[in-house]
């Protein structure tokens, strides 16, 4: 139980459903170009091709966003005879499950990049052996403001999601509101993205 007290097990993970009897799915195919691979939790769009997908930079000027890549727990990474570091992939002309409605864990790319750029200065100011110690200690305080607002910017339950240039995001403009999509409060930071749990419709 210490171990969930302490906040050492991650709540959620990208791409994964966050609560397993509410959402639905569809068969799609991912054809993109630009990418050589599909990753769980990565936007994919619509194509010219009923049933097959595409990631955003493959996307025509009308397509649609179709839905997210939904993990799944029987697909293994592409290498053998395994690798940790690997991650599970759909390779073009394979197909994928497409999730269409339901609770899920996405990233959040405007929270990201102000984590990621909090981090960034902060490890310039640590590693720089002209600082004080008491500007360390100051440079750290920063960062852990900034990153708890960033985190708390993805966790503001009933919040719109903003579709801004394929990326899902805190805010944006009227037009670029997901319609009936909403933050659920909860989010965290894992491998250095902010990830959120969102109810998602397509």
């Amino acid at each position: 139980m210490s171990l969930i007290i302490k906040n050492k097990i991650a709540q959620l993970k990208k791409g994964y459903p966050t609560v397993s009897d509410k959402y639905n799915v569809q068969g799609g195919i991912y054809v993109g170009e630009s990418k050589d691979a599909l990753h769980f939790g990565d936007l994919v769009f619509t194509s010219g091709t009923t049933g097959h997908y595409v990631t955003f930079e493959d996307a025509e000027e009308d397509a649609k966003l179709a839905g997210i890549c939904l993990a799944t727990n029987v697909k293994l990474a592409n290498r053998y005879p395994g690798d940790s570091n690997a991650k599970v992939e759909t390779l073009k002309g394979e197909a994928f499950n497409l999730l269409v409605r339901g609770f899920v864990a996405v990233a959040i790319a405007d929270a990201t990049t102000a984590y990621t750029t909090a981090k960034a200065a902060y490890e310039l100011v640590i590693k720089d052996k002209t600082k004080t110690a008491e500007e360390k200690k100051q440079a750290k305080a920063t960062f852990e403001t900034a990153k708890a607002k960033a985190i708390a910017s993805a966790a503001v339950e009933g919040a719109p999601v903003y579709l801004v240039d394929g990326e899902l995001k805190t805010t944006g403009a009227d037009d670029q509101e997901l319609k009936d999509v909403y933050f659920m409060g909860v989010a965290e930071i894992i491998d250095d993205e902010v990830l959120a749990e969102i109810n998602y419709k397509m």
